[in-house]
Parts: C-alpha cells; sequence; structure tokens
C-alpha cells in the first residue's frame, strides 16, 4: 500500500506540475538506485523519497485481537493499524532560482490540496480511504541528520507528513484457548 500513497502523490504533483509549467515531459520521479553510501538524486528534478514510517497511537485499540461481529462466530482478527508517512520532495536543478521555483509549486500544490478521498480523487487506490497532508518544520539539526543519513548535501527540500495510511488485516485468526484445546485432548484419550 505504501507505493500505492507514493505513487498517486507522484502522479498527482507531475499532473499540476505540468499544468502550472506547460513543460508537458515534465516528471516528477522516484529516487535512483542506490549505493551503500549515499542516495542519488536525479538531475533537473523532483525527487519523492519516504524518510519516516511511525505508526500513530491516537486512534490504537489496546487489544491484541478485536472479536468479530456475531454472524462470524469467534473469529478475532489484528486490530487496524494508522501510519504516518514523512515525504520527502527535494528540488536537484543545476540552476537554484529553477530549484525554488519548483519547490514553490510543491508547496502551493499541496497547500491547496490537503486533503485526498474518494470525492476529489477518483484515482486513489481503493485500499487508501483518505489522506491528508500538513507541512512538517525540522530544527536545522534535524534536517541535517536527514541529509547526513541520506548521504548527501541539503538541497532546496520540503517534508510532508502524510496521515492515516491504514493498514486492516483482512484475515481472521482463529483462537482456541489453551485450555479447551487440552480438554479435546484428555478426552480422546
Amino acid at each position: 500500500m505504501l507505493d500505492h500513497v507514493l505513487s498517486f502523490l507522484k502522479e498527482q504533483l507531475n499532473s499540476y506540475i505540468r499544468v502550472k509549467t506547460g513543460a508537458q515531459g515534465f516528471e516528477v520521479v522516484f529516487l535512483q538506485e542506490r549505493n551503500q553510501k549515499e542516495v542519488s538524486f536525479h538531475n533537473d528534478a523532483i525527487t519523492t523519497l519516504l524518510v519516516n514510517v511511525e505508526e500513530d497511537y491516537t486512534f490504537r485499540s489496546g487489544a491484541a485481537y478485536e472479536k468479530m461481529p456475531p454472524p462470524v462466530g469467534n473469529s478475532y482478527k489484528n486490530p487496524t493499524l494508522y501510519l504516518n508517512l514523512y515525504v520527502l520532495f527535494a528540488a536537484n536543478f543545476t540552476d537554484y532560482s529553477q530549484s525554488l521555483r519548483f519547490l514553490s509549486l510543491i508547496i502551493k500544490f499541496f497547500q491547496s490540496h490537503r486533503l485526498f478521498d474518494r470525492h476529489n480523487s477518483p484515482t486513489l487506490h481503493s485500499d487508501i480511504e483518505k489522506l491528508t497532508l500538513e507541512l512538517v518544520n525540522l530544527p536545522f539539526s534535524e534536517q541535517r541528520v536527514v541529509w547526513d543519513a541520506l548521504g548527501s548535501s541539503y538541497m532546496p527540500s520540503v517534508i510532508y507528513k502524510v496521515r492515516m495510511v491504514v493498514f486492516t488485516d483482512e484475515d481472521t485468526v482463529e483462537i482456541v484457548s489453551d485450555l479447551a484445546e487440552r480438554n479435546i485432548i484428555t478426552s480422546n484419550i
């Protein structure tokens, strides 16, 4: 599902930038092949990169399993997992002013498109109910850590927190209590 979220955001941003710039061949891209020490950003392009995944505990159920309604019987399922994704958009252009121009377009797009759902985005994958985006304000020290981890020097970029990527276990798990299992075994002897 993570691939669907990033692909969707990339395609939405592509469409917006093509309309705003008139550059029909422009493509927001994913990260290039990675070697072991550093990542490699495409030249003259906006690169999209997932930099962190965190669980959102706000809606988390404390139970190990959720009991299914009566028609299903004594079936249980794992509780739903709510994730927040931190997505970096880096503008790597030879001309610095061009990098700033494209970074401004990214910010404008996500400022005017903070919520994606089935009503305003019919191309949203069927497993995704909605996505909300918020700009992340990183202090300079944390920005340095991110770029050091990427093995690259800083370039004009922005990080957005993508909220409410929901993972639900569709498979039910039959739970048999240890006591019931022992009773079955001893009664068969």
